[in-house]
């Protein structure tokens, strides 16, 4: 993934903030991610949003980043279907967050 893809987020310890990526669960597709190290830094959580009155549209995805310590997190969000092991992600985010 490219650099200039990153998204840099700035939070202080303590601080939650959200990150909504587009859903298709419908065709299958889960987002996922990966924390580098050191991954105690954010603690992730995952909900989702209802899509509204479109009978069949996928929900929005949504993620929770709490800051827990000081320092620099690089978080990488994928969107596969998770019984496809060997094919390139449907879409791809990486997020920079930098805790204070």
């Amino acid at each position: 993934m490219p650099d200039d893809a990153t998204e840099e987020i700035q939070m202080k310890m303590g601080e939650s903030t959200t990150v909504k990526l587009s859903g298709l669960a419908t065709a299958g597709y889960q987002w996922s991610y990966v924390i580098d190290e050191p991954a105690d830094l954010v603690t992730i959580s995952k909900d989702f949003v209802l899509p509204g009155k479109n009978a069949g549209a996928s929900a929005d995805e949504v993620f929770t980043i709490k800051a827990n310590k000081k320092g620099t997190a690089d978080i990488y969000f994928v969107q596969k279907r998770n019984w496809e092991k060997n094919t390139n992600p449907a879409n791809e985010k990486k997020i920079k967050i930098v805790i204070e």
